[in-house]
């Protein structure tokens, strides 16, 4: 089937399963997985051109489940925030938008999608993902196809294995961005779904908080004062454009003052496009200087570099993935006394003898967002002051996945594995980290006001 896409967009699509369409069937369905916006979203735009074409009206499909591991109130008030303002823009383009709580995601999807012609879903980059999208595409005899909108340029384009070195990464991407940084128009649905009867059992509920008391999560963590959604993304967008982003490489490691994006957590649940947040920035400025490059190397290198890591390296949440010599150094000086050991329990409470890995923690533990430069000393510290190197990444991911509104991301991921050596370069040889890099609370000190910002977390309230 022909469709009017520019290459970039069609190679921004995969279908992963060996089927055709079924005309006789009664609708499409689009699961909407992880880009959970109605603005700049390819997968929902070549959702509603398939529906054009083959006359069949969209149902757009969000199923809720509290068995996935670590769903607790924080994450899903964030990531309902944003579901429930993009079912709402989504309707008033005339489209069904169900949300339904759902036992089991793959055997619900499968069972609806026994009326559908096809379904479309969003790429996933995380194993878990993967397997169940691949499980359910290969349990069904209609084409499940792949929507890749969460990064600028699409993964396997950019290279087929894992890239060891962010300069590689980062000249192959640049050669392909111009490509693929091109504005997404909104199609129009000529079948409007929006009255379709849709035989699920769905949360009419038009609150976030109303959802969540229908579901069985962990509320012991404190909700985060970030609002969640496309609408205050672009907020946050506005605001770093006009007021950050000219000071930006001078001071975004400097997590006593405010000159970062808060971004990522939007980013995470897809409540915002990167290619979006690029061309608007580009629009608002004339030449690309040293900030935007900065940006820009966060943005879209490191980012996409860490969708890179996830998507061929199995082990990407785990000890064992990080590089053969980072771990054979760490066993080396595995036996190291160390002056410190605390258990998960004080770590977690911010129970250290160091105020700056404690304000660290607590920004965490309060808001569910910890400033990007804190997050490398504190995950170094773990690694200091833990018995062993595999109890600290566990204990690292564990924190990073309960608290971080954008844990459970490549980018988190990305940048534990980051402080076990991934990416880096060894160093010189000193105890417990052998030849991984070190950071010391005196080097932040040197670096920028650093009991400035113990104060700066004392005083948010929760």
């Amino acid at each position: 089937m022909e469709f009017d896409h520019d290459l970039a967009f069609r190679n921004r699509i995969k279908l992963i399963n060996d089927k055709t369409i079924d005309r006789t069937k009664k609708y499409i369905i689009y699961w909407m997985a992880h880009s959970h916006r109605a603005n700049f979203n390819h997968g929902l735009e070549f959702a509603i051109e398939l529906s054009n074409k083959i006359k069949k009206p969209l149902l757009v499909y969000f199923p809720i489940t509290d068995r996935y591991k670590f769903s607790n109130i924080r994450y899903y008030k964030f990531m309902l925030d944003g579901v429930l303002e993009a079912k709402k823009f989504i309707e008033d383009r005339g489209i069904r938008f169900v949300i339904e709580k759902v036992e089991d995601v793959q055997q619900r999807v499968i069972e609806l999608s026994k009326d559908s012609a096809a379904l479309i879903t969003d790429k996933p980059y995380l194993k878990y993902f993967r397997k169940l999208q691949k499980n359910i595409a290969d349990s069904l005899e209609i084409p499940v196809f792949q929507v890749e909108s969460d990064v600028c340029v699409p993964v396997e384009i950019v290279s087929y294995k894992q890239e060891l070195y962010a300069f590689n990464f980062r000249r192959k991407i640049y050669s392909l961005l111009s490509s693929y940084l091109i504005p997404l128009s909104a199609r129009e649905p000529k079948i409007k779904s929006i009255n379709f009867d849709f035989k699920v059992n769905e949360l009419t509920l038009k609150d976030s908080l109303e959802i969540i008391d229908k579901l069985s999560i962990d509320k012991s963590v404190s909700l985060s004062p970030f609002v969640g959604g496309y609408t205050q993304a672009k907020r946050f967008l506005k605001e770093f454009i006009e007021n950050k982003l000219f000071k930006y490489k001078e001071y975004r490691s400097h997590p006593e003052l405010d000159y970062q994006s808060n971004l990522s957590p939007y980013l995470h649940f897809g409540q915002i496009s990167p290619v979006e947040i690029v061309l608007e920035i580009l629009s608002n400025y004339k030449h690309v200087d040293d900030n935007i490059n900065s940006f820009f190397n966060e943005l879209i290198v490191w980012r996409e570099l860490a969708r890179n890591f996830c998507y061929y390296n199995p082990n990407y949440n785990q000890y064992e993935g990080i590089p053969d010599w980072a771990k054979k150094t760490l066993e080396e000086h595995k036996n190291d006394k160390r002056e410190y050991v605390y258990t998960l329990e004080e770590f977690e409470n911010a129970k250290t003898h160091d105020e700056y890995w404690n304000a660290a923690q607590l920004e965490l533990l309060k808001t569910g967002k910890m400033h990007n430069y804190m997050r490398m000393y504190w995950c170094k510290k773990i690694i200091e002051w833990t018995e062993d190197p595999k109890q600290a990444f566990d204990i690292a991911c564990y924190l990073n996945d309960k608290y971080e509104l954008d844990g459970r991301d490549p980018n988190s991921y990305a940048g534990i594995s980051w402080c076990f050596g991934t990416y880096d370069r060894p160093w010189k040889e000193r105890k417990i980290f052998g030849k991984i890099r070190y950071m010391s609370a005196s080097g932040l000190e040197s670096k920028f006001d650093i009991k400035k910002y113990v104060e700066k977390v004392k005083r948010i309230k929760i």
